[in-house]
């Protein structure tokens, strides 16, 4: 059955980005129809998730790819700026430059930021520039 799908799949698109963009956009709007109860929605939902669908598996690799790529031009700015935000609640503290091994910790004193590692529990911080101790959990 697996070599069946694989020899099905060969010389097709395949998911991309704006494919995956349409079936869940499409997931959603139905979901959203249940509530509703719209046949414009339905059918919106309808239609996203067919047009992913007939991406998914299409052969014009050409044509898919500058779809995807037009996709992905306009939807640029949207995407760097949700990779900011997740990339801020990532790294614990809004610093968007460290990365998930390390926790950022200000210094109540001087308010000097304080870079420790992550996961080692209870600890106790000194600030490098006023000397001023404090303990907090990492």
């Amino acid at each position: 059955m697996r070599e069946k799908l694989i020899r099905f799949m060969m010389g097709r698109y395949g998911m991309d980005q704006l494919s995956n963009f349409l079936l869940w956009t499409g997931m959603i709007v139905i979901i959203l129809n249940m509530f509703f109860k719209s046949p414009i929605l339905s059918l919106i939902g309808t239609v996203a998730m067919i047009y992913g669908y007939v991406r998914i598996f299409s052969k014009d690799y050409a044509k898919r790819s500058a779809q995807n790529r037009w996709f992905l031009d306009k939807t640029a700015f949207i995407r760097y700026k949700f990779g900011e935000l997740k990339n801020k609640f990532k790294s614990g503290r809004g610093n968007s430059s460290a990365p998930s091994t390390h926790t950022i910790f200000m210094c109540k004193k001087c308010h000097q930021k304080i870079r420790v590692p992550s996961g080692k529990g209870k600890i106790e911080i000194t600030c490098p520039k006023c000397q001023y101790r404090f303990i907090k959990r990492s």
